[in-house]
């Protein structure tokens, strides 16, 4: 309020508490969200990129291994197979340990493991989950429990057997994992002292939700999971700059012509190793907590649950979703539109709003592959060594930028410039085609439960119709009856066909969106 209140005094002009009339902008901001903070401190700005270049240990630096990653949705994943995903490089596989009784699937608890059998390193994710909730290796049929214990030894002399079920060398690598939020999170770390302090650490999650207080009113609404064709860090710079919603995402959450105008954003908390960095402005908080979330909270009660991990290098899992404040919610909320926060959040299945969300992602995915790969051509990358740093390949003057400036000067001076991959970091070539991009299949729908359903289904009405359609051409008399009701039946074939496209790519062309 004072802030507001200072800036109102500069323009000869009176705010309340609840207004800010920057720009001649009266906009309402609610005075029940978590949003209402007092004045933040001023930022020291000591801490320059030449004294971080000149004493690398200035800082405390970030453990990547010792923290919590998000590598995906429960609601997503079927209990009765495997799933597989990469961890930093790492190859790991997903699976549920509950036993099948009377055909169904009792939930147990979720498992992950390294993404190979200790017989001769086969990948498990390769593998069955067996009625009896163990995991069986499909090349020589090694079945392993949720502790990783060998279970059964096929081929192995009985007076031996044992001996050998009990050899360490025979356990499967399991990783600690943690269950929020419906995310199933993994904690790379898997030595004794890494599992202990595991269980110490909290994964970064939206406190709203675990407010006993706060959770009445603030709702969770669908998560969804894509696999991006980009890195880890790029995502996070574009996650902190809320200046590109409006032209980046034209005729979404606004209009690239005349949306865009100065707003003032500043930093709202200075750089710590642990606890990231902070930005605001009109638009909200920008908060990036590492490894592996960005909060933007918006005035007007919604929150942007932002994840993202870190698979390979040059690509990345996120997870996202959206909390809303049902009590404040009205009229604008921040940069965004009501509307455009009720075009995926309105009263549509869980697929459906998958389905929408390929409109907003490949907005950004298109940019942000070949961005990194423009920075690679220039001598920027997000690792220790690189050639040049991000100051000397973009030209940031305005204010706008300081959270995306903010977030690079973290990944550089607290995090060792980059992610620690346990895999070969070089970055892949640039895709010289966009289908990659905007493949929707590989990306989502394959590790989706619910829209893999989805998909199945919009098959089996599409090829209703057309069965119908020849139905209708060989029981029907001639006449114009017969051909309306052929044309109508093959119509909604061809939509059900186009629609159910949607399901396996979705391309996008900033130059088409007028």
């Amino acid at each position: 309020a004072k802030a507001v209140r200072r800036h109102a005094a500069a323009a000869g002009t009176t705010a309340s508490p609840g207004e800010d009339t920057r720009l001649g902008i009266t906009q309402r901001r609610s005075t029940a969200t978590a949003l209402d903070f007092v004045t933040p401190p001023e930022i020291d700005f000591a801490d320059t990129d030449e004294q971080a270049d000149q004493d690398k240990s200035a800082h405390k630096q970030f453990e990547w291994m010792k923290a919590w990653y998000p590598v995906h949705v429960l609601d997503c994943m079927d209990p009765g197979r495997p799933h597989k995903t990469q961890l930093m490089g790492l190859n790991i596989v997903i699976w549920n340990d509950g036993p099948t009784v009377d055909g169904k699937k009792v939930l147990g608890e979720w498992k992950v493991f390294e993404d190979a059998c200790p017989h001769r390193q086969a990948p498990l994710s390769e593998g069955r989950v067996e009625d009896d909730g163990s995991l069986l290796c499909s090349y020589h049929a090694w079945r392993f429990n949720g502790k990783g214990d060998l279970t059964d030894l096929p081929y192995s002399p009985e007076h031996l057997k044992e001996k050998h079920m009990c050899s360490c060398r025979a356990k499967c690598k399991v990783y600690p994992t943690r269950v929020e939020d419906g995310l199933l999170f993994v904690w790379p770390d898997t030595t004794p002292l890494g599992i202990v302090e595991s269980a110490a650490k909290e994964p970064p999650l939206i406190e709203e939700l675990h407010d006993p207080e706060l959770s009445k009113k603030w709702i969770k609404f669908p998560v969804n999971l894509r696999d991006l064709e980009l890195g880890w860090d790029v995502f996070f710079e574009n996650a902190m700059d809320p200046s590109h919603f409006l032209v980046a995402h034209h005729n979404i959450t606004g209009n690239r012509y005349t949306d865009p105008k100065w707003f003032a954003m500043k930093p709202w908390r200075p750089l710590d190793t642990d606890g990231g960095v902070a930005v605001r402005g009109i638009p909200g908080v920008f908060d990036f907590r590492p490894p592996c979330l960005v909060k933007n909270q918006q005035d007007g009660g919604v929150i942007f649950a932002i994840y993202n991990t870190p698979t390979t290098p040059g690509h990345c899992r996120h997870i996202g979703f959206l909390v809303l404040d049902t009590e404040t919610l009205a009229g604008d909320s921040g940069v965004v539109d009501k509307k455009s926060v009720e075009l995926f959040t309105g009263p549509v299945p869980v697929w459906l709003q998958h389905l929408l969300t390929s409109f907003f992602l490949h907005q950004d995915a298109v940019l942000l592959h070949h961005q990194e790969q423009n920075f690679r051509d220039r001598g920027f990358l997000a690792q220790k060594g690189t050639e040049k740093q991000f100051k000397e390949v973009s030209y940031t003057p305005n204010e706008v930028d300081i959270g995306s400036i903010q977030f690079r000067r973290w990944l550089r001076t607290r995090a060792g410039g980059g992610v620690p991959w346990q895999c070969d970091p070089t970055l892949p070539p640039r895709l010289m085609t966009n289908e990659k991009i905007f493949d929707v299949w590989n990306s989502h729908t394959k590790n989706c439960q619910c829209c893999k359903e989805a998909y199945g289904n919009i098959n089996l009405l599409k090829n209703a119709s057309y069965a119908s359609a020849f139905g209708a051409a060989l029981a029907m008399s001639d006449g114009p009856e017969r051909v309306v009701a052929g044309a109508a039946l093959c119509g909604v074939g061809l939509a059900l066909q186009k629609f159910g496209d949607l399901f396996r790519v979705y391309e996008f062309n900033h130059q088409d969106n007028k």
